[in-house]
This record gives structure tokens, C-alpha cells and sequence, in this order.
């Protein structure tokens, strides 16, 4: 009798299957049942970063504190940017509203783009489930960058006096801004082994996009030739969405709030289809 049981190397090179639905929901449920996993490697991925060392994980508080710091002297004391005749505290809200969540972003883009390279001995191992690599590079990366959001959020209720009523929005925006991450992660981690060069493109990109999004400028700044370029580039929703929960207290651009669940669904869906389309077949270009 003919044995029909799939073999390790049908496993990898070929859809599994007892798969069954979108990617979504295999990579989902994959996830749910393997938190444990996840969480214990992005734990490890965090204190090996600073294994040794006297102060160990406090450095992954004080960086991206320190980071806010500096930026803060340089558009208060150096530059001197107000927002028409309000004070700099007031600029500050508006700058760090859309730095931090644009800081978890590139650095989820950063890691993503190397996770499966960088784990090349892992991917191999026929049974190991890949998308684990992924997910806990993301939770690394919240884990460093939720840190630099409380303390804006803190900020931001220590110079208003109050709590913006547009707070309660924010479990509805992070859903949609994970969403965006786990989509951008997945396709990332799924092409780069295919195109090694990914993470130098990404690299750059980060590097640039931060000067294409509205967090270190307001839009009227821009001149109106070319203020298109910040409605063209999908990252900005992400930031309008934030700067209005955080520091215009008001939804002053429905337009991004339209979007954003849009494009977080939309790569959503296109990073988990890549991914599971591909990750039977890493361990032969790795």
C-alpha cells in the first residue's frame, strides 16, 4: 500500500495539508497556541542584547528615552520650533504623538527584514514553526518601544492637566497599528530570503520616510506643490490617527481613519498570503 503521510521535505518545499483557511487565520491560531514560545524567545532576544552588562535591560529603557531627550533639545533649544504661538511643550506633544509610533514601526520594518537569515539554522529544522521568528521579533520590538509611548502619553497628560476624551480610541488605533505590523513583519521576513538586499532598502526607506510623514513638521509647512506626497504615503494615516487621539484631542482627519483600517487589513492580508506561501520553501535559498 502506497504511504500517503507527508514527508519532512514535502512539509517544507510544499503546502502542509491539514492547512485550511486564510493566512490570516492559520498564522493567527499558530501564534495563539504558541504565545508561550513567542514570548519566552523575545525574552531571550532581549536580555541576550545586553547579557553581561552592569545595567543589563535597563539600557532598553534608558535608549529610547534618551532618544526623546535629544530631540527634544534640538527642536526646543537648538531650533526653536513652536506651533503658532504655543509654547514648546506644546510642540513636543505634537512631535512625539507621531515619532513613537513611527519609532515601533521602523524598528518592527528593521528586524522583520533580517528575521529569517538571521535564524537560518532554525528555519532548516523541518518542524520549527516559522512564524514564530516573526512574531517574536514583534513583541521584542513593542516591548522597547511601548516604554517610549507611555512616557508620551504620560507627558501629554502632565502638560494638558487632563485626559484627552479621544484616549478612549486608543485600544481601536494600536489594534489597527498591530495589524499594520504584523502584515508589514510577514511580508518582509517572507521576501528577504528571496531578495537579500531587502534589508538595505529598508534601511533607507526608514531613514528617509521620516522626513515624508507630517511628525517633525506640520502639512501646511510643506509647500502646497508638493504636500501630496504626504497624502500619497500610507504611513501617514497611521500618524494623522495618532496625532489626533494624542495631541489635537478631536478627529481632525477622518480621511486617515477611513484609510488606515484599509491598508493595516489590506497588508494584513497580502504579508500573511506571502508568507505561507513561501515558508515551506526558505530552507532551499537559505
Amino acid at each position: 500500500m502506497t504511504d500517503l503521510a507527508p514527508t519532512p521535505q514535502s512539509i517544507r518545499r510544499g503546502t502542509a495539508p491539514h492547512e485550511h483557511g486564510s493566512g490570516v487565520v492559520r498564522l493567527g491560531r499558530a501564534i495563539i497556541l504558541r504565545r508561550a514560545l513567542v514570548w519566552e524567545m523575545a525574552r531571550r532576544e532581549l536580555t541576550d542584547t545586553h547579557a553581561g552588562q552592569m545595567a543589563g535591560v535597563v539600557w532598553l529603557i534608558v535608549h529610547p528615552l534618551l532618544l526623546f531627550g535629544v530631540y527634544t533639545f534640538f527642536f526646543t533649544v537648538v531650533l526653536s520650533v513652536r506651533i503658532a504661538s504655543n509654547g514648546p511643550s506644546d510642540y513636543l506633544i505634537y512631535l512625539f504623538s507621531g515619532l513613537a509610533p513611527w519609532l515601533l514601526t521602523q524598528d518592527v520594518m528593521s528586524r522583520a527584514a533580517g528575521a529569517m537569515v538571521a535564524n537560518a539554522s532554525i528555519v532548516k529544522k523541518v518542524m520549527f514553526p516559522l512564524e514564530v521568528l516573526v512574531a517574536k521579533t514583534v513583541v521584542s520590538s513593542l516591548a522597547v518601544q511601548l516604554v517610549l509611548f507611555g512616557a508620551v502619553l504620560i507627558y501629554t497628560v502632565i502638560a494638558r492637566g487632563a485626559i484627552p476624551g479621544t484616549f478612549l480610541l486608543l485600544p481601536v488605533l494600536i489594534v489597527l497599528h498591530l495589524m499594520l505590523l504584523w502584515g508589514l513583519a510577514l511580508l518582509l521576513a517572507a521576501i528577504t530570503p528571496y531578495f537579500r538586499d531587502v534589508p538595505e532598502f529598508v534601511r533607507l526607506f526608514v531613514t528617509v520616510n521620516i522626513y515624508l510623514i507630517p511628525i517633525i513638521y506640520l502639512p501646511d509647512m510643506v509647500p502646497r506643490s508638493v504636500r501630496f506626497v504626504l497624502s500619497i504615503n500610507p504611513f501617514s494615516s497611521l500618524i494623522w490617527c495618532y496625532q489626533d487621539v494624542v495631541y489635537f484631542g478631536a478627529i481632525r482627519h477622518p480621511g486617515a481613519w477611513i484609510a488606515l483600517p484599509l491598508i493595516s487589513a489590506g497588508v494584513l492580508a497580502l504579508g500573511s498570503y506571502v508568507f505561507v506561501r513561501l515558508r515551506h520553501h526558505f530552507a532551499s535559498v537559505l
